[in-house]
């Protein structure tokens, strides 16, 4: 299992990676890595929010293809149709930013798409 150092630096080491395989403790610590720096945007945003929102676009614009290629790379390592990643998880992002706005079944759609990205990135590792 790695570290959570490990996990983490591979994150951003394997940017275009969209071929490999990320394990469970890769994807998990990096999730952490990510959730952390978030935490911590969200804390600036309170300081001085327009700083914190333009720190957050940045931040998104950067995590955007790490973030796809290692769902990509988990999703083929749990034995799944990596296509399957903009189901579960590009769709629900775009419609984070206008889900106020859509009508409750759209919102429970989402919800439900954003519970099964994390319920299939929790599952085990498949054997070639």
């Amino acid at each position: 299992m790695l570290s959570f150092i490990e996990g983490f630096s591979m994150y951003w080491t394997r940017y275009f990676d969209f071929k490999g395989r990320s394990t469970r403790s890769e994807f998990w610590w990096s999730f952490l890595g990510l959730t952390i720096i978030t935490g911590v945007i969200a804390g600036i945003e309170q300081v001085d929010y327009k700083l914190g929102v333009q720190i957050y676009i940045v931040y998104s614009i950067l995590t955007i293809i790490p973030n796809i290629s290692q769902y990509v790379r988990r999703f083929r390592d749990i034995g799944i149709s990596p296509y399957l990643v903009i189901i579960t998880f590009v769709i629900p992002s775009l419609l984070v930013y206008a889900i106020k706005h859509l009508p409750w079944y759209l919102q429970a759609i989402d919800i439900l798409l954003i519970l099964s990205d994390i319920f299939l990135s929790i599952l085990p590792s498949k054997d070639d």
